[in-house]
Order: C-alpha cells, then sequence, then structure tokens
C-alpha cells in the first residue's frame, strides 16, 4: 500500500488487522506487534493491547534475521524514528520542525483541538530497548558568547536499566527572536553511545556557527545576536533544556 500514486486518507492498519488483534488479545498472551509500513501510521489503539511494537518499515531480504534477533532480545535495538507519529490522521501535517506562531500549543494564549490531543503518538526521535537511560542536568562552561564563539555543552547519561544497550543523544536548538521566522526546534547534533548496565557517560558537544546560523531574508547564511534554547534528550519531545545568548558587538 505504499509507492508512488498510494495515497491515503486513513492511517489505521487496513483491512481485518484491527479485529486480528483484538482477537489474539483475548488469549490474555503477551503481544508484540511487528509494523511493515512505509509510513506512519495513526494506531493510538494498538498500543494498548500490544506490550511492545517493532516499526520495521520496509527492509531488505536479511530483514527477517534481524527482526528476529530483536524479537527474541539476542540484539538490542537503538533505532530512533525519523518521522513524527501522528495521534490522529486529523492532525496532518505534523511535524517537530514546524514553524513558531502566535498561539502555540501549551502556550498561554493556546491553539488545541476539540477532540483530539495536539502531541503526537510518537515524536521524531523516539524509540525504546530493552534497557532504560536518564540524563542529568546540561551543563555550559559559557552560556553567553560573543558572536563568532562557540558553546560548549555535556550532559551525563547514565544506563539505569538490566542489560547493556546504545542511546541515541540528541541535541535540538531554537531561535528565540531571528529577523526571519524559525521551526520551534532544530535538530542540530546527535551522538550514540554504548553503556554498560548501570554505567554513565558525559556527552559532549559544540555549537558553533552551523548550529546557530540562518539564512536571512537576502539568503545569507548568518548568525544574530540573541538568544536561543538549547534540549539535549532522547527526542524531540524530551529533554533538559538550557538558555544560551549570543552577545551582539560592541559599537
Amino acid at each position: 500500500m505504499s509507492g508512488e500514486a498510494r495515497s491515503r486518507t486513513n492511517l489505521d492498519l487496513p483491512g481485518g488487522q484491527r479485529r486480528l488483534v483484538e482477537a489474539v488479545a483475548q488469549l490474555g498472551k503477551p503481544i508484540v506487534a511487528v509494523l511493515l509500513t512505509g509510513r506512519p501510521l495513526a494506531i493510538p489503539w494498538l498500543q494498548d493491547y500490544a506490550d511492545a511494537i517493532v516499526q520495521a518499515w520496509h527492509l531488505g531480504v536479511q530483514s527477517g534475521y534481524g527482526i528476529a534477533d530483536v524479537l527474541f532480545g539476542d540484539y538490542n535495538p537503538s533505532g530512533r524514528l525519523t518521522v513524527t507519529f501522528p495521534l490522529n490522521v486529523g492532525q496532518v501535517p505534523i511535524y517537530y520542525y514546524r514553524k513558531k506562531t502566535g498561539r502555540p500549543p501549551g502556550g498561554v494564549y493556546t491553539s488545541y483541538y476539540l477532540d483530539s490531543s495536539t502531541d503526537p503518538l510518537y515524536p521524531f526521535g523516539f524509540g525504546l530497548s530493552y534497557t532504560s537511560f536518564h540524563y542529568g542536568e546540561i551543563r555550559c562552561a559559557n552560556p553567553q558568547a560573543a558572536l563568532g564563539e562557540s558553546f560548549e555543552l555535556s550532559v551525563e547519561v547514565s544506563n539505569t536499566g538490566s542489560r547493556e544497550g546504545e542511546e541515541v543523544v540528541q541535541i535540538y536548538i531554537r531561535d528565540e527572536a531571528a529577523s526571519v521566522t524559525q521551526p520551534l526546534k532544530k535538530l542540530v547534533g546527535f551522538r550514540k553511545v554504548k553503556l554498560g548496565a548501570g554505567e554513565s557517560i558525559v556527552v559532549a558537544f559544540t555549537l558553533g556557527a552551523d548550529a546557530l546560523a540562518i539564512l536571512d531574508a537576502d539568503m545569507n547564511v548568518t548568525v544574530e545576536p540573541g538568544d536561543f534554547t538549547v534540549w539535549i534528550g532522547p527526542s524531540s519531545a524530551e529533554g533538559e533544556s538550557v538558555r544560551l545568548t549570543v552577545e551582539a558587538p560592541v559599537q
């Protein structure tokens, strides 16, 4: 059902697959749902039935072996979503990179749906594994920097589970007051780290002109003085934040 000229108005599982899930659930056994899809689906009901969901997309000829390794615990998955899964098809288009508006969800003067949350089912960058991770506070030695300088940030990440695993540490940025409208968040970097059970590591990022710059009205790549908010976390919807300031040159 995926490919050129294969658009859909309903992003639920097609055919009798929901009835199949409901019938299997009557057995009272743990359920793992493996989704072989080419697009994000709106499936909030499925997580109520399934103990786990493996988003396998459309893989190659060796996919059976890879999926089996994940299902039987021989491999601890560390993949992250590169798209946003909607809670309801009426939210589409929905993506983490959307522009700031005068009435953002959750603000003082907020926008909302009468019959649904504004949050996605699964946000960009989301993913789980057979272990769990904890993020400490963001450390920044220089929250204020002159134009042309970089920011040095770090965060301690701990494996709080009982198995070795890999975590994709993601860093996002928002330009709070630019001359051209900017997204609510922009992914500017990530690190994949492997940690044993109970192990911790300090993950460091350097934010320079490549992360702070925008395309101005004349299509020039430039860094503008002002405030920036930075998040470090496991997805676009989670993480600790810190406010940074690029200072204007002294006249």
